[in-house]
């Protein structure tokens, strides 16, 4: 564990939903202790999916604190926890932890080394600032969607929470900056991060083509928007997609048979392939389908162009090189459950500490503000007595019910 490059670092995660968590994840994933806050409620994101599935996918390696912090007492607790952490991770709107005294300004104001990290909808202000946002929401907002989807069809969503993702991943970017410039000046940050931000930054190369040209890109299904050919066919028994880059295109032509296609004006260059799509891709369709999906992905990496199965998730649980990249695994909860477990993408040389499954309600609260508070035991007990805190008992959360504010 110590080899980890976090190991010592010490986060309170406030984040729910998806972008905070995933970020305390990664930090989790490398090393720090890191200890999610919830309500009695729960995270939302634990009524998201089958059996809990989006939960566990952004909370591994955390220890589980409940707390409801409509009690002064609750919040009395949070914000020792804070005080005495290195790193603060919170995703609500903006407002909420400063009517908590959970703000940035207040906890750094007596502890300015703290690194603070906001992941928010829209930003930590402007003329949306008080709106719900979520990625269904930021992927329209952010312009995703009008990218995405057939030739002249509607737009589509993307089929995965696309700008919490990359905002949890951008948050942790800048915590670790953060981190960074503290070892240098002693001074912690304010981290802001936003899905607006995140989904925007993310489509950086079809946004700039639109501020040179302004043509905005229309939606090309599978294509490739400045390649040609490229996307998705149909073989015999399956699809496949593939990309041809230019100096690729002698290549191609011999391999797929079609000699002729390099001696057709329509074809003579990457332009004019693109210009002429629908004729190329005419032609190359019913070849494609002549023959098995394996004989075509042979050929092609033979000749040195790109190309791939299109697989399904049964497919891609079952592929040798997912395999041999120990991508997915599973993991014991709590409760001697197993539950999936998809691997970080950062690998460093450095050992990984052991993986553990996402908590349970309130698996460690007594654990977490006995060690990290001080507070004595008497003074524990009444905040468990009156639904404040919830630990988990044997598998079952104590008060599970909480009466307070009811």
């Amino acid at each position: 564990m110590s080899a980890a490059p976090l190991y010592g670092l010490r986060v309170v995660d406030f984040g729910q939903g998806v972008a905070g968590p995933y970020c305390g994840q990664l930090l989790a994933d490398h090393g720090a202790d890191v200890i999610k806050v919830e309500p009695p409620r729960g995270d939302w994101s634990r009524t998201l999916g089958a059996e809990g599935g989006v939960f566990f996918s952004v909370n591994r390696n955390k220890r589980g604190l409940c707390l409801d912090l409509r009690d002064g007492e609750a919040c009395v607790a949070a914000r020792e926890l804070a005080l005495a952490a290195d790193v603060v991770v919170e995703s609500f709107r903006p407002g909420v932890m400063e009517r908590l005294g959970l703000g940035a300004i207040a906890l750094r104001a007596e502890r300015p080394e703290l690194v603070y990290c906001s992941v928010t909808g829209f930003g930590p202000d402007g003329p949306n600032v008080d709106l719900p946002a979520g990625d269904s929401i930021m992927q329209a907002y952010g312009g995703l969607m009008s990218i995405v989807g057939e030739r002249d069809g509607p737009p589509l969503r993307v089929g995965n929470v696309v700008s919490d993702m990359v905002a949890g991943t951008n948050a942790f970017a800048g915590v670790l900056l953060a981190l960074i410039a503290r070892q240098r000046s002693g001074q912690g940050q304010h981290v802001r991060v936003s899905l607006l931000d995140s989904i925007v930054a993310f489509q950086a190369p079809p946004l700039s083509e639109f501020l040179l040209t302004g043509s905005a890109p229309r939606r090309i299904g599978n294509d490739h928007p400045l390649i040609a050919p490229s996307g998705t066919f149909r073989a015999s028994d399956g699809a496949l997609t593939l990309t041809v880059f230019d100096h690729r295109w002698p290549a191609f032509c011999a391999g797929m048979g079609k000699h002729e296609w390099l001696e057709d004006a329509r074809f003579a260059s990457s332009e004019l392939r693109q210009r002429h799509r629908d004729d190329l891709n005419a032609t190359l369709a019913p070849l494609l389908l002549s023959r098995p999906r394996n004989e075509w992905l042979a050929e092609l990496r033979r000749i040195d162009v790109p190309c791939a199965p299109v697989n399904e998730y049964p497919d891609l649980v079952a592929d040798a090189q997912v395999r041999h990249n120990g991508l997915i695994g599973a993991l014991q909860d709590g409760s001697g459950r197993s539950v999936p477990d998809i691997r970080g993408a950062i690998q460093l040389e450095a050992p990984t500490p052991l993986s553990r499954a996402a908590p349970q309600l309130g698996e460690h609260t007594r654990e977490v503000l006995r060690d990290l508070t001080g507070w004595t035991p008497e003074r524990l007990t009444a905040l468990f007595v009156r639904g404040a805190a919830i630990q988990l008992e044997a598998g079952i959360p104590s008060n599970p019910t909480p009466s307070l504010g009811r």
